[in-house]
């Protein structure tokens, strides 16, 4: 008998993290853990759900969760609760103090498989932890090195060649993002589906989502198509931006035209129901390995129109993929959509997979390094 033991990431208002660690991977882990095995979760102090600064997680939010995260788990060491053949699952592996587990697990002679998900780091040029490259890199490194007997998680093919080149040896497996389609389906099952004449544009406002090309296209795209809305959304307290003067921008464009829709403070139902209602979603984005804002669009259904950049020609159709920073491509691509409307359910439904393959590494091992996206393709085609 064994424990699997869960460090989650905390609850933020505007973020995925509720589902993600609340139901979408417990749910996965207890799954495909022998029944003997017990599956504990630890959590940590969380002193705020919506983002004081920062883009991603909380600047000390996510600090204070992690240190006092680890000091839970370090004491459930101290307690002789951990053992040998144990499993650490880490939600994010930017987990802070986490390098005082291995030091304590080195001292107590404990051997423990460490598994965590990998959502960007230093290796992308675009993340918002890039410039902290010069001191961050040397501890993602020592992070990775707790994982050789474990492994780490991704989204996407080229995030795993960026980690690789950056000096990363530990198994990589590319699994997606973990979605819980039943959970996602289930709170959209009675939701009212018609379809009107939006585009929703769900990412944050940050400098690596492009917020300035969203603007431009939405511009064009309403002066052209009267009968339309675009639709800008958060599920934070009101819309927020790492670039000075991005949040009045987007409020005087939405003065000017009524068409031009801010919804903030959206519940994650309500969300979901603006998706149900929405035609077609907008990413502008440089920086996304896969992306929550296109899976959850698939299940509502959505069509798509995306750059043909970074991860996104993994699994969004090359007819729904826009010349990268190019708004006159970018307006072909979304008249294309309503020209010939398509949906792509299945980019959640192999997400779903990836959690559930996520779920069955952590529990039992893999013998070869994973990638959800070529066995699914394998898989389709074999059938």
């Amino acid at each position: 008998m064994k424990t699997i033991w869960y460090l989650p990431l905390e609850i933020v208002a505007s973020r995925y993290t509720q589902q993600l660690c609340g139901t979408w991977m417990p749910d996965a882990i207890n799954k495909f853990k022998n029944k003997d095995d017990k599956f504990i979760v630890i959590e940590g102090e969380s002193v705020d759900t919506q983002i004081k600064v920062g883009c991603v997680l909380d600047a000390t939010g996510r600090g204070i969760y992690s240190l006092t995260q680890v000091s839970n788990f370090l004491k459930k060491i101290r307690a002789g609760n951990v053992k040998d053949g144990d499993i650490l699952y880490i939600q994010d592996i930017w987990t802070p103090g986490i390098e005082a587990i291995q030091y304590a697990l080195d001292l107590y002679k404990i051997k423990l498989k460490i598994y965590s998900m990998c959502h960007a780091q230093s290796v992308d040029e675009y993340d918002f932890t890039y410039p902290m490259k010069r001191w961050i890199r040397f501890i993602e490194l020592g992070y990775d090195k707790m994982h050789e007997h474990g492994g780490i998680f991704v989204g996407s093919s080229i995030h795993k060649k960026q980690m690789r080149a950056a000096g990363f040896k530990s198994p990589i497996h590319i699994v997606s993002l973990p979605f819980g389609l039943d959970e996602v389906k289930n709170r959209i099952r009675n939701m009212d589906k018609t379809k009107q004449n939006y585009i929703i544009f769900s990412s944050r406002f940050d400098k690596e989502k492009q917020p300035e090309l969203m603007i431009k296209i939405a511009k064009q795209f309403l002066k052209k198509h009267k009968d339309w809305k675009f639709y800008i959304t958060t599920s934070g307290k009101e819309i927020r931006s790492s670039i000075p003067g991005m949040v009045d921008k987007l409020r005087k464009f939405s003065l000017e035209e009524p068409r031009f829709v801010i919804k903030e403070n959206l519940s994650k139902n309500e969300y979901y129901q603006l998706l149900c209602n929405a035609k077609i979603q907008l990413n502008t984005s440089l920086q996304d390995y896969v992306s929550w804002t296109a899976i959850e669009a698939s299940v509502c259904g959505c069509d798509l129109c995306y750059p043909n950049f970074r991860s996104f020609p993994e699994f969004i159709p090359k007819n729904r993929m826009y010349k990268a920073f190019d708004v006159n491509s970018a307006l072909n691509v979304l008249n294309n959509c309503i020209d010939r409307p398509q949906q792509h359910f299945w980019i959640a439904a192999i997400s779903n997979a990836g959690r559930l393959k996520e779920a069955e590494i952590i529990c039992n091992g893999s013998k070869k390094e994973v990638n959800i996206w070529n066995d699914i393709w394998e898989y389709k085609n074999a059938n």
